[in-house]
């Protein structure tokens, strides 16, 4: 298997460079890459032992590899490229820009990417490149912006904010993989089409049959969710699925249904190779019917508006096919690693990209391990049979993708068996009616008939998903794995199923070995927790909430509003308290409440004043009570400092009555009162930490 090995030392390059977040010269590059190939020629054609060279020419290829990767991330990583627009950032002017993604609907706006590719003024014009996130507020003219119209606008826009909250979503980290580091915000009028369009020809034409296909669904007889998710499953057009049928979807397990991917582009590739099977009899049949399943895939991939899960499986399934068209055997990892050098040599970041590896690992997993999980039992029965290939299948692919959707996601679906059982059938029917659907349209009944049936199918998946998602424990959620934790759960499958096919005693020591590390890190990461007291004061727009950790107990302080909303309360503080050991809250009190004494083992309050590990806080809010304070003749110590629910109350004099350690300004304070409160503390020569503008505040430990 030549291309996996060479695969490897290509993506190490590239992640190389992205964990360096520093590039070379290209004149380094080529001298590091020629010295490395002059060394190659002088061993090949040294007298040394054959061995000895072997291993050292493997070795310099896999380096010279490392530094194609890493020149290949390079040279995609367009802000650090001199024609980049952010090179004008602050001048005057105005940018001519391409639409290169179809406009998608938000709440309050609508949202597309654009390709900048010129900036001027008076006095000049600059051809320049990069993308920019743009999004524009709802009017009819908005909604109108169709891929590759230009826009003109004022030269304006910001960096793409880092997470505010430890071990949030990172919407930075994320966009800057597909070259996107900037954003802006245009009001009606303060932008133009300029009635001229530029596309590639073959993605118009590609949007242009994706919206056809979803006029047709919606002229026959499909609506609402139905519509939503046959959109979704044929099409991977998500912009219809709403929040509740996401989560029952994920919760069931069922979510890779509705991402158009390896399981779809399958699913036709066999309807595919069985319909043209006849060709085969012909003389250059093999050839001719290799064509014709290439030819239907990419227009299949054409119908999807050639969505990025789509590609990789329309790639990846070409290379099958083409090294099926060889009437000799071929390795299926080395079809599987050419089909990756493409992508990687077209996109270097696509290595990055959730959907591309659990693609590929659900492959590798499936054609490694579900044939021998098949042959363990042996079923007569043909219905029973399908149903243990689907559960062979189903277990391969959750083996080699469950660790990582943990790591990602922090939850696993339970029943993923019983899902699939039904969802993989279902998904197929789908495909099946969704495409005579689209095919029969022309003919009135005939294309009416087959929309009630989509209909049905999809309603009948809908509701199954949903009875699964609704019983008792279809979800284990809030797992948190690190990442050492997820490479080690990965070595431990793997050397499990080699003693479990081998039994060799090799394989079972390292098996044991690698349990015991996993034990390890578990138990480290558990005393950890049990002897940690910190705080964290987040960041939420408008809204107050703090956590404070003790031990294995969590203890919340938050305002209505966000004791209220569970999922911006769940977006805000999830990530740092699966990391830390809770899912939730043990206690949960109100950001302002009476004199009354509420006291725990590890916290204790009085009115506005708190008392956690050995330190004193005082809230500052819209109570009366820092009017007391700030009454006071003598001056009052506390080692904190919380302004929240943006106080009227006169900093100067408060910090002329109190004296604190630390003062944190939370989200809740508009912008002006928290930049007043920072000004008045500095001038009072006082700590100051302004969680809008610096991100949520996390104490160090108070032990």
């Amino acid at each position: 298997m030549p291309l996996p090995r060479l695969f490897l030392p290509l993506c190490a390059g590239i992640i190389l460079f992205l964990v360096i977040d520093s590039s070379l010269s290209r004149v380094s590059l080529i001298y590091g890459a020629f010295s490395l190939t002059v060394t190659w020629f002088i061993l090949h054609f040294s007298a040394i032992n054959k061995h000895i060279a072997v291993w050292l020419h493997g070795c310099i290829i896999s380096g010279l590899l490392v530094f194609v990767g890493f020149m290949l991330a390079q040279q995609h990583d367009q802000i650090k490229q001199a024609g980049h627009f952010s090179r004008h950032s602050g001048e005057e002017g105005y940018i001519l820009a391409r639409v290169i993604e179809p406009v998608s609907e938000r709440v309050n706006s609508f949202r597309t990417v654009v390709s900048v590719e010129t900036f001027g003024n008076d006095s000049l014009v600059h051809k320049v490149h990069g993308r920019l996130m743009v999004y524009f507020e709802k009017d009819s003219l908005a909604a109108a912006i169709h891929y590759g119209d230009v826009l003109l606008f004022e030269n304006r826009y910001d960096l793409v904010s880092p997470p505010q909250n430890p071990y949030a979503f990172d919407y930075q980290s994320y966009l800057s993989r597909k070259n996107i580091f900037h954003s802006a915000y245009f009001r009606s009028g303060s932008w133009h089409l300029t009635g001229e369009r530029r596309g590639v020809f073959i993605i118009r034409w590609a949007l242009f049959l994706r919206g056809n296909a979803l006029e047709i669904f919606s002229e026959n007889h499909l609506s609402g969710r139905e519509f939503a998710v046959v959109s979704a499953l044929l099409l991977g057009y998500r912009e219809y699925l709403d929040d509740d049928l996401r989560r029952e979807f994920a919760g069931a397990g069922a979510m890779h249904v509705l991402c158009v991917s390896g399981l779809h582009v399958g699913i036709i590739f066999m309807v595919l190779k069985n319909l043209f099977a006849f060709l085969c009899r012909l003389p250059g049949g093999m050839l001719l019917r290799t064509l014709c399943i290439l030819l239907f895939i990419w227009l299949y991939a054409a119908i999807t508006g050639f969505s990025p899960s789509v590609l990789r499986a329309s790639v990846m399934f070409s290379f099958v096919a083409v090294g099926q068209s060889f009437r000799r055997p071929t390795n299926i990892y080395n079809t599987l690693a050419a089909s990756a050098f493409v992508l990687v040599l077209i996109d270097p970041y696509i290595i990055t990209m959730i959907g591309f590896q659990l693609s590929y690992l659900a492959v590798i997993s499936i054609v490694a391990l579900q044939p021998p999980l098949y042959n363990l039992i042996k079923v007569k029965n043909k219905l029973l049979d399908k149903a243990w290939s689907i559960i062979t299948v189903s277990i391969a692919a959750q083996l080699a993708t469950g660790p990582l959707a943990l790591f990602y996601f922090n939850q696993f679906p339970n029943y993923f068996l019983i899902t699939n059982l039904v969802v993989i059938p279902l998904a197929g029917s789908i495909i099946y009616v969704s495409l005579l659907t689209l095919a029969l349209s022309p003919i009135p009944f005939a294309g009416a008939l087959m929309g009630k049936l989509l209909s049905f199918i999809v309603a009948f998946l809908h509701h199954s998903v949903r009875i699964i998602e609704g019983l008792p424990y279809s979800t284990a959620t809030g797992i948190y794995l690190s990442f050492p934790e997820t490479l080690l759960i990965f070595s431990l499958l793997i050397t499990s199923c080699m003693f479990l096919m081998l039994g060799t005693r090799p394989a079972l020591l390292h098996t044991l070995s690698l349990v015991l590390l996993l034990v390890v890190s578990f138990s480290m990461r558990n005393v950890k927790n049990s002897r940690q007291h910190h705080f964290v004061v987040y960041s939420a727009n408008r809204a107050t909430v703090v956590d404070f950790f003790a031990g294995k107990e969590l203890l919340m302080l938050a305002c209505n509003d966000m004791m209220d909303n569970n999922r911006s309360q769940e977006f805000t503080v999830a990530g740092k308290r699966l990391r830390h050991g809770h899912k939730t809250a043990t206690y949960t009190f109100p950001l302002l409440s009476s004199d009354s004494l509420v006291n725990t083992e590890y916290w204790a309050r009085k009115g506005d004043l708190l008392a956690f590990a050995g330190k004193t806080m005082l809230m500052v809010g819209s109570s009366d009570a820092a009017l007391n304070y700030s009454r006071l003749d003598g001056r009052f110590e506390t080692d904190y400092m919380l302004i929240v629910q943006n106080p009227r109350i006169n900093p100067e004099a408060l910090l002329e009555a109190v004296r604190p350690g630390k003062v944190i300004i939370d989200g809740s304070n508009s912008v002006w009162n928290a930049s007043r409160w920072e000004d008045v503390c500095h001038e009072s020569d006082v700590e100051v930490w302004n969680v809008r503008t610096q991100g949520a505040y996390i104490s160090r430990n108070l032990n």
